[in-house]
């Protein structure tokens, strides 16, 4: 451990004992004087008002009555301060009035003349910039998390589906897993907002939304990645049962949930795209493919109405 000297210098034969106590009357910033063990030997005026108590509460109640032992910062601050002999952080104390405070502090230990270990805390409420510091992290997280959501249905949009899904085929190369990708289009959106207005088809979406949350799995990625377009990502041993998944999504749909928020079932074309355990396609490829497939599913539909529903396998 290293402690500093008191100061016997020059400086200090100057200005002689008057100027240091002026100093620490009237200094703006709190100024403790403690022994090692947290004896608390004297407090100044901004250290009074900082804790909101008198000088003689301070020195009674002692480092473990105004530390707030909760915050685990305060641990690692006074194992530096023993290691090094100074130290500088922020940690939390509780106030005369029971508040909890945010106070920066810098410390250090010294010896006085007779050998007397003694330590020299500088402090300073900074709970007001610590709220405001937090208000603007939780301000940028909601701004990120907006630029990552579609507003509409809730679910990530274009952007947030690529960072997630280049981080779930990382996932799926370490864990040698299959990935599968559905695209999925509303083919009577047009007809939904011309009939009855974009209220019924901004409905019509939200269905969709719910239909493939409902059907996949809470660990599978959904998003809507453009206006009637939709995307899910899922990792898995292998290949998943498309014709059965896309028949659930269709029958969701179609139901009497839908119904009665849209006013008429929603028409979807699917398809699909498979990356194998050893494959190297991008999240990209995938929504490539699957948009492919997707279209190639939907001009079969429309060639062949009277067969119905056409699944595509790969």
């Amino acid at each position: 451990m290293s402690e500093r000297p008191v100061e016997t210098d020059s400086t200090a034969e100057r200005l002689g004992p008057e100027a240091y106590r002026a100093m620490y009357d009237y200094s703006p910033h709190g100024v403790l004087f403690t022994a090692p063990d947290g004896r608390v030997l004297a407090a100044n005026r901004a250290a009074c008002e900082i804790l909101g108590r008198t000088e003689d509460e301070i020195c009674s109640l002692g480092r473990q009555g105004l530390a707030d032992y909760t915050d685990e910062r305060w641990g690692p601050l006074l194992t530096e301060r023993e290691r090094t002999g100074r130290v500088q952080g922020v940690a939390r104390m509780i106030r005369g009035d029971g508040a909890h405070i945010e106070v920066e502090m810098s410390s250090i230990l010294f010896s006085e003349a007779n050998g007397k270990k003694r330590t020299c805390t500088i402090m300073r409420d900074v709970t007001e910039r610590a709220r405001m510091e937090r208000e603007l992290l939780e301000m940028s997280a909601r701004l990120r998390e907006l630029t990552l959501t579609d507003e509409l249905t809730g679910l990530r949009n274009r952007r947030g589906f690529v960072a997630v899904g280049a981080q779930l085929l990382e996932l799926a190369d370490r864990q040698g897993s299959t990935a599968a990708l559905v695209y999925l289009d509303v083919d009577n959106l047009k007809a939904l907002n011309d009939l009855d207005g974009h209220g019924t088809g901004d409905a019509a979406l939200r269905a969709v939304a719910g239909a493939l949350s409902e059907v996949l799995r809470r660990a599978d990625t959904v998003a809507r990645i453009g206006g009637d377009e939709f995307v899910a990502l899922a990792l898995g041993s292998g290949e998943p049962d498309q014709e059965k998944i896309e028949q659930r999504i269709e029958d969701y749909l179609a139901g009497a949930q839908v119904l009665t928020a849209v006013g008429r079932s929603v028409k979807v074309s699917m398809g699909w795209a498979i990356r194998a355990p050893d494959e190297s396609k991008t999240i990209e490829d995938l929504v490539v493919e699957a948009d492919h497939a997707m279209y190639r599913a939907k001009a079969t539909k429309r060639r062949m109405p009277s067969r119905g529903r056409s699944t595509l396998r790969h």
